[in-house]
């Protein structure tokens, strides 16, 4: 009865057959039927059908945590206790500042112990939250998020960086607050959690802006600010081939912190063994994060 259990828990999630069927890469008509065999199964109807909806009846309320257990317990039986033996997917969300460094690394290293697991890496801007909801992704690395996070998804903090000013390496400036002053700022839009930080911080600090552009990569930032056309505050980072052409500033006693981490459900629905595993991944790379600060 484990595909009946998938699909009773994914029209548990989704609220309708229809959706849950779209999720599941299965017709409607299946879904009805698995849920039908479930039902001849336990003796009992599950849901309250109305319209297009399917809400939980007191029996389905109770069958819920038994059906998560079994397949939990399948999962366990599945990956085995000892490293190299896990097996199945993971879709991972990622923000571009990790895409191409942690998140590389992390996979490489993951795919050498656990080869019979697939792994889609995901480039996503902007909020995720929602997408962990849907079940788009496993896991989703992020800011730390400026709203509360819904009770079904968890935060896992990783690391955190220090924001520095960076500026042209030919800047006559002696501190951060004469380099804002004497050149163009470039800043992230405030629809961005960096941007509402670093606006907080400018505000703190009782700095008000000359002019500024507003750019939305930290690589585009720092190319700019090596071209000369103004300064910019970004997390902390390895300038490479742009080392020699700009200056940092750090803010001393004033730092502020751009916290990265995860978002994952709160109730993973099948146990959750290989995102775990994944997860210990990570904080094993972000000792090798260049100015990280782990977090845990």
């Amino acid at each position: 009865m484990l595909r009946e259990f998938q699909t009773f828990l994914a029209v548990c999630r989704w609220g309708t057959f229809t959706a849950a069927a779209r999720h599941l890469g299965m017709t409607q008509s299946a879904v009805s039927d698995h849920v039908q065999r479930l039902e001849d199964f336990t003796g009992v109807q599950l849901f309250h059908r109305t319209g297009r909806s399917a809400t939980l009846n007191a029996a389905g309320e109770a069958l819920r945590p038994l059906a998560e257990e079994a397949l939990q317990i399948t999962d366990r039986m599945r990956t085995g206790h000892g490293a190299g033996q896990l097996r199945g997917s993971l879709r991972v969300g990622t923000i571009t500042s990790v895409h191409n460094s942690l998140m590389a690394r992390a996979l490489v290293a993951f795919r050498r112990a656990h080869p019979a697991v697939t792994i889609r890496l995901i480039r996503r801007e902007g909020p995720m939250a929602g997408d962990v909801e849907r079940e788009e992704f496993d896991l989703a690395a992020s800011v730390l998020p400026n709203l509360p996070l819904l009770r079904t998804i968890r935060w896992i903090p990783l690391f955190r960086k220090p924001f520095v000013l960076i500026a042209p390496a030919a800047t006559r400036a002696g501190d951060w607050r004469e380099a804002m002053a004497m050149h163009t700022f470039m800043g992230y839009d405030l629809s961005w959690s960096a941007g509402v930080q670093i606006d907080d911080f400018l505000s703190r600090m009782g700095v008000s802006l000359r002019d500024a552009i507003w750019v939305d990569y930290l690589d585009t930032m720092i190319t700019l600010v090596a071209s000369g056309v103004g300064v910019a505050i970004i997390p902390r980072t390895a300038l490479g081939e742009f080392a020699g052409l700009v200056r940092e500033f750090e803010f001393g006693a004033d730092t502020f912190y751009r916290e990265v981490g995860l978002l994952r459900r709160a109730r993973p629905p099948n146990g959750g063994a290989i995102a775990d595993a994944f997860i210990e991944t990570l904080r094993d790379e972000v000792q090798r994060e260049a100015f990280a600060e782990p977090l845990r």
